[in-house]
């Protein structure tokens, strides 16, 4: 049975709280994530935090985009650790996945840093 945890936001000033329900992920959704070119979503919320976006938290959560969006990157702070403690190998696989990328794109810009100029 997958684990799951409930946290409560609390996005507006209003004393209005959201319940979030965050759960635990398989292999093959990590795999479905992280590993193919289904779900890029908005390049905003790709950089919310560092390494990770909403949509990360959206995959792992009940909320909606909205809800999220409703909270300061403070207020998310209880989700993302929620997250984090449920899906350890979501995170590791996606900061395994960067180490990588960030490797390809140094030697690609070596290679073009000491590559002959053309005549």
């Amino acid at each position: 049975m997958r684990a799951t945890r409930t946290i409560v936001l609390h996005p507006d000033d209003d004393g209005e709280s959201l319940a979030v329900v965050v759960r635990e992920l398989t292999v093959a959704e990590v795999r479905n994530a992280l590993l193919t070119d289904e779900a890029v979503g908005d390049p905003l919320q790709s950089l919310v935090f560092d390494g990770f976006g909403l949509g990360d938290l959206l995959m792992q959560c009940d909320a909606s985009a909205a809800d999220l969006e409703r909270c300061t990157p403070g207020e998310l702070a209880p989700l993302v650790t929620a997250c984090q403690e449920l899906n350890p190998f979501f995170f590791r696989v996606r900061q395994a996945i960067e180490r990588s990328a960030k490797a390809v794109q140094a030697a690609v810009e070596q290679t073009l840093l000491t590559a002959p100029a053309a005549s």
